[in-house]
């Protein structure tokens, strides 16, 4: 499976690194960074060409933020089936259960466990508080 990582200014270059740091070599995960002088139109061209000849169906496009740009262009290509599906939302936690499941699962399988751990994403150390202390109660 290919990932194709697209965010606003540096960011999906600063994500695969650090998940390489983490994690280790990603060599299927592209970054293209959307910069202020670049359109819809150049963004989309990069992403194309970061598309595999023949690999279209298993080629997931992570982006940073739902109905951005990055977003945007990457859902023109999937509707256009240039790209299997857009997942929105590029965190650290996401990217690396990426990592680890990109060879043993299909496109829709990997987007689908996503959906369903995507709160696992996010934690608040109060929430976590509150809720060890309600658990202790019992």
């Amino acid at each position: 499976m290919e990932i194709i990582l697209v965010g606003h200014a540096h960011t999906a270059k600063a994500f695969k690194e650090a998940v390489e740091m983490i994690y280790g070599e990603v060599p299927n995960f592209h970054p293209i960074d959307f910069t202020p002088k670049e359109g819809l139109q150049s963004l989309t061209d990069k992403i194309v060409s970061a598309i595999e000849p023949g690999k279209t169906a298993s080629t997931l496009i992570i982006t940073d933020l739902f109905s951005g740009t990055p977003y945007n262009a990457s859902a023109e290509l999937v509707l256009k089936k240039k790209a299997a599906d857009v997942v929105a939302g590029m965190c650290l936690p996401m990217l690396l259960e990426v990592a680890v499941n990109a060879n043993n699962m299909s496109v829709s399988q990997l987007v689908s466990h996503l959906m369903k751990i995507k709160e696992e994403f996010s934690t608040s150390l109060s929430e976590k508080m509150t809720t060890n202390a309600k658990e202790d109660d019992f």
